[in-house]
């Protein structure tokens, strides 16, 4: 009656692949085979060197940016990206390879350090997946909000698993973000008074309290502030 049609996994959207469960090669081959058709395509041996590193970074590495920031890409499909782009910049020819004086990691660092600046994709998926897992622990949306519920409880990724391939991508980065971030107490009603790191150390930890008994330590920071003050029994 509402005109929608039945559908099933995996499908695209917006270019991105959607699917359940643990991302794998299968999913994104798709999308690498179009980058690696772009490059096949191009002309190199017209292009000058500066022209093939402008195609790379603007276009080759355009295509990527969105899914490698959403998903955790496979490393194996990572370096099979790279090296094609790697025998594009210097032979011009994605299959054949050309020793080089200047190793890729060099060829990816900053222009004001002498190198080309192209991006190591390797880096812009971990990256990705950082500010993914930073989004899913502190965002208001709707979608963080709804991964938080589902796969975290009092702030600690639950140990069963969950077919989700944003949750899949994002939990190995949570404990980046727990050992390198603060944080930010405002009123207190968000943060757990006990078993939340908002002093240092856990409170659970510090006073040594059983561990089956800190699913019942609901109390927030702010339940022991009144007018401005500590009111702690």
């Amino acid at each position: 009656m509402l005109g929608f049609k039945i559908g099933s996994l995996p499908f695209t959207y917006l270019g991105v692949p959607i699917f359940k469960g643990k991302p794998k090669r299968s999913h994104f081959q798709p999308i690498a085979d179009k980058v690696k058709l772009k490059l096949a395509a191009w002309k190199a041996s017209l292009l000058s060197m500066a022209g093939r590193v402008q195609l790379i970074k603007s276009v080759a590495q355009s295509m990527l940016i969105h899914c490698l920031s959403i998903y955790s890409w496979p490393v194996s499909l990572i370096k099979d990206l790279e090296r094609w782009m790697r025998n594009f910049l210097w032979s011009g020819d994605i299959n054949q390879k050309k020793h080089v004086t200047v190793s890729w990691h060099k060829v990816c660092k900053p222009t004001k350090e002498g190198d080309l600046c192209i991006r190591n994709l390797s880096n812009i998926n971990e990256v990705g997946n950082l500010k993914l897992s930073w989004d899913i622990c502190q965002s208001n949306l709707q979608w963080a909000t709804f991964v938080r519920d589902k796969a975290m409880r009092n702030h600690k990724p639950i140990n069963h698993h969950i077919s989700s391939s944003i949750w899949s991508s994002a939990k190995h980065k949570l404990p980046y973000i727990f050992n390198n971030s603060s944080w930010k107490i405002g009123n207190g009603e968000r943060t757990n008074f006990w078993c939340d790191s908002w002093c240092g150390e856990p409170l659970v930890s510090a006073l040594n309290i059983l561990v089956h008994i800190h699913s019942s330590l609901t109390s927030s920071v702010a339940s022991f502030i009144h007018n401005f003050r500590w009111n702690i029994p």
